[in-house]
């Protein structure tokens, strides 16, 4: 008998979020909820002490101190990729347990994504910070950086082990499925840019009032759709692991056989 063709990923993407849409847009909310109050923390922390109005980032950097620049970078740091890890683990949770027909729950959810917290501020500074630094030399280096890592969390949902075992795992087996995972990257952060593009050009102009009173809903009309894109690529990338995983050889996915009398 032929084996049945498997659905393509955009159909398996789409069936999925589909089967638990509202489950998926909770997590991500709440995560994404987090992320809005620390970036905007994070923000007022970084012009404080400023006038109002429109400020110029080059002479905002050099006015501060080297530690007010080293807490402010961290601290955007943790900001921003903490809560998207939180919710690609919430997300990759989901997809985990659709694809292993198990019952799923929001308080179940919720629980793993806060047991996923240190792991999530490790991984801001492990996968983050090089991402960051590849996208400020050019888009495509921190998107190829970033699609180096994208196993590493629905690794981490899967299987047994400790944060720097299921990285050095993400990181394995993304090589096997690299292509399609750059280019499921590269779409993701082209609609996050058209996202913040759109906003800057159509939006900002409405907003008005001081620059720092409006950190909080700027971050907010970015995030909110941005979470949509975060949701449908963490299942890409979740059906990907599932592909990588295949891909092994079965010495490699289930240990040595047993020797044979």
């Amino acid at each position: 008998m032929h084996a049945q063709a498997r659905p393509s990923l955009l159909v398996g993407m789409a069936r999925l979020f589909a089967a638990q849409a509202r489950l998926h847009c909770w997590s991500a909310l709440i995560a994404g909820l987090l992320g809005i109050v620390s970036l905007t923390a994070v923000s007022i922390f970084m012009v404080r002490g400023a006038g109002e109005g429109e400020l110029d980032p080059r002479t905002l950097w050099q006015s501060m101190t080297f530690a007010h620049q080293m807490t402010a970078l961290f601290g955007l740091l943790f900001a921003l990729w903490a809560p998207i890890l939180l919710a690609a683990r919430g997300v990759c949770r989901i997809t985990t347990e659709q694809l292993a027909a198990r019952p799923i729950s929001l308080s179940r959810i919720l629980g793993d994504m806060l047991k996923f917290i240190p792991a999530a501020l490790l991984y801001s500074l492990v996968i983050g910070l090089p991402t960051m630094i590849g996208s400020t030399i050019f888009f495509i280096p921190g998107m190829a950086i970033a699609s180096l890592f994208s196993l590493v969390v629905p690794a981490g949902t899967s299987e047994p082990g400790g944060v720097f075992t299921t990285l050095r795992r993400g990181f394995s087996l993304g090589g096997r499925v690299f292509g399609k995972l750059l280019l499921v990257t590269l779409t993701s952060g082209a609609l996050l840019l058209l996202i913040v593009a759109l906003r800057i050009v159509f939006l900002d102009r409405f907003l008005p009032g001081s620059m720092k009173a409006l950190f909080a809903i700027r971050f907010a009309i970015t995030y909110v759709p941005a979470l949509l894109v975060l949701i449908l690529a963490n299942i890409a990338f979740t059906l990907l692991y599932g592909q990588a995983r295949a891909a092994e050889t079965p010495l490699v996915r289930d240990g040595p056989a047993p020797l044979q009398p």
